[in-house]
């Protein structure tokens, strides 16, 4: 998938679990990137909405991150910000993941939804943790 080797992906043995990371690493599900458009390092808009939510990148749907949001405004030479993408997306709780989804009644950011994922659990992997430390973490994680 392209990992940067300082990045230290590891790939689980079989049967694992994605809480069997190793200390120091955390688990990102391989649809983030494949599905998501997610990037290691996170961009600082990125950690800002998971900062501000209190969420973990591991408890975001594998699609839930509203990247096409982050790519219009930068496409636009906007900054995107937590506060402006507060007014197109609301945040969800389904099925033990959190998803940002469209607010009614707004102009929608994206003409063509995300695609619905299946069996998108299956396939994680480890990356070290010291790539969101500091950054997009809340307390405790």
């Amino acid at each position: 998938m392209g990992f940067r080797p300082e990045w230290g992906a590891q790939y689980p043995i079989s049967g694992s679990t994605v809480m069997d990371a190793p200390t120091g690493y955390l688990t990102l599900y391989a649809a983030f990137f494949l599905e998501g458009n997610f990037r290691l390092p996170i961009t600082k808009f990125t950690a800002s909405v998971l900062r501000n939510y209190g969420l973990h990148i591991s408890q975001i749907n594998a699609i839930g991150l509203p990247r096409e949001f982050e790519f219009v405004c930068r496409a636009h030479r906007i900054d995107p910000k937590f506060e402006m993408l507060n007014v197109f997306y609301s945040v969800t709780y389904t099925n033990g993941f959190y998803s940002f989804n469209a607010r009614t009644g707004v102009a929608p950011v994206c003409s063509v939804p995300l695609k619905n994922l299946h069996d998108w659990k299956q396939n994680f992997l480890y990356s070290l943790r010291c790539y969101f430390d500091g950054y997009a973490l809340p307390d405790g994680w």
